[in-house]
């Protein structure tokens, strides 16, 4: 069986196979951020409205210790909207006993297994499409919209799912020098393309998982939706069990791994971690992915072939640089880059944006040293939100950005406006390219 199967047959009771419909899939676990949210609420309230008009509020929902609010994307508030959208949320929080968390909380892909409420074996859903991240933990963790997030609310399952087929990565090899988990997923999507996993299941196992920290394979399952993947997932092990158990939460022990058999699988894809290199995605789409040895072949081959989706591309100079997203903003990720930046300068002509991904993981960096290194290189750093990545405040783009950022998506007028061209990379190759105002090898800072 896949990693997906076995999940699912462990929450259902029975025993189930890639293409098989399952008519009420159980929700462990449900969160919606600030962007869905208030009408997801308002939704639920004028559908369900009659029917829960003498129920107690507090059994409104159906189980207020699986379902999480919190304001994350536009924190804090960029207008009146978003804020009267949190009171909304606020409001309903108080009334149904649901938790909310605060505003610079974190993001929702790092706050929600860094705080233990997602752990291995769950079914999670969430208001936004890199929900996926929470595979990292071996869950089985989707986005959903507002239509299936308020019936689930209501019910706890999903209705008529069908338990997708799965393509099996196989990991060998271990990390180089100034490789990351960021730099994998890149490869990966920049081999198969951004239809490559459509509709299926990316999961990882093999013995190069234990060369991959737990915030590597974070970012790798957040980017599997980059290449149309419903999710991905990371087979259980001893790092996994840390991570959870790191957290004080009690939990059922279930895990998914592997087994011996892989003819369930629709391909099985060999990747060997010790033959990639620090890899950049072109923009405007994270498939368009070089290695930084062939940089300058790639910046020819824009010139030549630009599109709509493949912007043409005159140098490797940036303007502006991003540390930070539900991608990597984690604390090793932060950590690479504060050892490169260390007793140097941002240079001039670029602005270093560096948001930690979680209240922690700021009070972490406040701790360790790292948020002083990044301040006295010329960074500026933030709380905990979204708002750079999806262009929205907090460093968006004009139409002469250039920006390379440890974010998740390039596409065209993602960060800003629509001529500003976004390369993505690892945290690591942002903080050298921050530090020369160009696409910088990070290896050289790293020996």
């Amino acid at each position: 069986m896949t990693l997906v199967e076995q999940i699912v047959s462990h929450n259902i009771g029975r025993s189930v196979k890639a293409g098989d419909l399952v008519e009420r899939l159980p929700i462990t676990k449900m969160f919606m951020n600030e962007v869905i949210a208030p009408p997801a609420l308002a939704y639920f309230q004028n559908d369900f409205g009659n029917t829960l008009k003498n129920v107690d509020p507090a059994k409104q929902v159906y189980d207020p210790s699986r379902i999480f609010l919190i304001p994350d994307h536009t924190v804090p508030s960029s207008s009146a909207k978003v804020s009267e959208g949190m009171d909304m949320m606020r409001e309903f929080a108080g009334k149904t006993g649901i938790k909310m968390f605060k505003e610079g909380d974190g993001v929702e892909h790092i706050l929600m297994a860094e705080s233990g409420h997602i752990v291995a074996g769950d079914i999670v859903i969430g208001t936004d499409s890199h929900t996926d991240t929470n595979g990292a933990i071996n869950a089985l963790s989707f986005g959903a919209g507002t239509t299936d997030a308020q019936l689930a609310m209501a019910t706890g399952f999903m209705y008529n799912f069908t338990v997708p087929k799965s393509i099996y990565f196989n990991l060998t090899g271990k990390l180089g020098l100034g490789v990351s988990g960021k730099d994998v997923i890149l490869y990966i999507i920049g081999m198969l393309g951004a239809q490559g996993c459509s509709k299926m299941v990316a999961e990882f196992g093999g013995k190069g998982i234990a060369s991959l920290n737990m915030d590597d394979r974070f970012s790798m399952a957040n980017m599997c939706v980059e290449m149309s993947a419903r999710t991905g997932i990371f087979e259980y092990d001893d790092e996994i069990d840390k991570y959870i158990n790191a957290t004080g939460t009690q939990w059922d022990s279930f895990k998914s791994n592997f087994e011996n058999d892989l003819s369930s699988y629709e391909k099985v894809i060999d990747i060997d971690l010790s033959a990639i290199e620090p890899m950049v995605a072109f923009p405007h789409l994270p498939a368009n992915v070089i290695g930084i040895s062939k940089l300058d072949e790639m910046i020819e081959r824009s010139q030549r072939e630009s599109s709509h989706s493949f912007a043409s591309v005159t140098d490797a100079i940036v303007n502006n640089a991003y540390i930070g997203s539900c991608t990597n903003g984690r604390l090793s990720d932060l950590a690479i880059g504060a050892r490169i930046v260390n007793d140097r300068q941002v240079h001039p002509d670029v602005n270093l944006i560096v948001i930690p991904g979680s209240r922690k993981i700021y009070n972490q960096i406040l701790e360790n040293g790292d948020f002083a290194k990044y301040a006295k290189a010329g960074a500026n750093l933030e709380s905990s939100n979204c708002g750079p990545c999806f262009g929205k405040h907090m460093g968006v783009l004009s139409n002469k950005g250039k920006m390379i950022s440890s974010s998740n998506r390039n596409y065209k007028g993602r960060m800003g406006h629509g001529s500003s061209l976004v390369f993505l990379a690892s945290p690591a190759t942002v903080a050298a390219s921050a530090i020369e105002g160009k696409i910088t090898d990070p290896r050289k800072y790293l020996k």
